[in-house]
């Protein structure tokens, strides 16, 4: 069965990952702990810096789901189960074995732990010691297990949903939500699994099984992507309410920001009530970005057809060109605004020499996660679909 393209959930996706570029060079000069860190860090980008935190990658996680369901309506479980072995696993173990370890062997130089070359650093990597006590880990590339397994975890479900039954009861609930304007209580699963999980598990830990907090709290916007995207008619609320859920998004961001800038111990009720209110903002806003690309962006563009293949490479590369550029900048008299440009500008620009070099050859492309060339009979065709790309 042939789907339409969701080109404004490709558009997103796009521009959801520049957003993470710019993050990662603006965590280079904040006051929080990341790798390295300037010699000079500034508070003023924090409260922009944790806005976006909010959503970027719930947004992701529920457009991640969303392309489960582009994947399944084209291929079997069994072809959808080996494509993401080789769409997601590959690349995380090419990416731990050959992208992260130089993170890790810049941030042990900044913190004076001396190694007589790289490759004498690198025999503490295949040791296979868990960061941060080794030099083994996967670091931005968390997100690569987490769909992984959210894939497969997700499955029978997913299979389900497919059946006559599982459409109908699926339809028939997104239809109650539609007459109600209910698309809000889709962010109460997600405020009961904070409530109810954050206390044991307090921060985004990110390792996949030490914090079931956030792997319940992404798994629940994960399945929400994938339902919500399997009833078309559903789109046409989330865009017409739009800016309903812009208010709520600015409203609980508002009571947020009252328990950030109080930054004190709360007891029990005010502390469930914050993560009720954090929940709810953090859907509110994927309602929103989700209800102004379906509005604005669902155009397709030569732009957004090279752009789509290339966020997976430069997703994989980039927090390492980030810390080796910014590197040699730490101890220099430069502002912090002139190393900002050149450390984000320079993770563009070589993170696209990377992607123009390793799109070119079929093995190359596994290992960054995209699709091998088709070989016809006019020679290599270029093919722009992506692992996580909603098609």
């Amino acid at each position: 069965m042939k789907t339409q393209r969701r080109y404004d959930l490709d558009w997103l996706r796009v521009i959801a990952f520049t957003i993470l570029i710019l993050f990662h060079t603006g965590m280079m000069f904040n006051t929080w702990d990341w790798h390295i860190k300037n010699n000079q860090t500034t508070e003023s980008i924090e409260d922009l810096m944790q806005f976006v935190g909010q959503w970027r990658m719930p947004l992701l996680f529920f457009i991640s789901g969303a392309a489960v369901w582009f994947a399944l309506q084209r291929h079997g479980a069994g072809k959808f189960s080996i494509e993401r072995v080789k769409r997601l696993l590959i690349p995380l173990l090419f990416g731990m074995l050959v992208i992260v370890p130089p993170q890790i062997y810049y941030e042990r130089l900044l913190h004076g732990i001396s190694f007589t070359s790289y490759f004498d650093f690198y025999k503490t990597v295949l040791q296979f010691q868990p960061y941060p006590e080794g030099n083994f880990s996967w670091h931005h590339l968390w997100y690569l297990p987490y769909i992984f397994v959210f894939s497969f975890l997700g499955l029978p479900f997913f299979l389900w949903l497919r059946k006559a039954g599982g459409k109908e009861r699926i339809a028939k609930m997104l239809q109650w939500i539609e007459k109600r304007n209910g698309l809000l209580l889709f962010g109460v699963p997600i405020a009961v699994s904070e409530i109810v999980l954050r206390p044991f598990w307090p921060g985004n830990a990110n390792n996949l099984l030490g914090d079931w907090a956030q792997f319940t709290t992404t798994f629940l916007i994960f399945c929400s992507g994938y339902i919500l995207v399997s009833y078309e008619p559903i789109w046409d609320s989330i865009e017409k309410y739009r800016f309903r859920a812009l208010f709520f998004g600015v409203f609980t961001m508002t009571a947020v920001s009252l328990f950030w800038i109080a930054d004190q111990e709360l007891d029990l009720l005010p502390r469930s009530f914050y993560r009720f209110c954090r929940s709810m903002n953090i859907w509110c806003w994927v309602l929103t970005i989700l209800g102004l690309a379906r509005r604005h962006l669902k155009t397709n563009h030569s732009i957004l057809k090279y752009a789509t293949e290339a966020v997976y490479p430069f997703y994989i590369v980039h927090q390492t060109i980030t810390i080796m550029i910014g590197f040699p900048l730490i101890h220099s008299s430069w502002s912090i605004g002139t190393k900002f440009l050149m450390v984000a500008l320079g993770t563009f620009l070589f993170s696209w020499i990377v992607f123009e070099v390793t799109r070119r050859m079929n093995w190359t492309r596994v290992l960054f996660g995209m699709k091998p060339l088709p070989r016809l009979s006019g020679g290599l065709q270029f093919n722009a679909t992506v692992p996580l790309a909603s098609k």
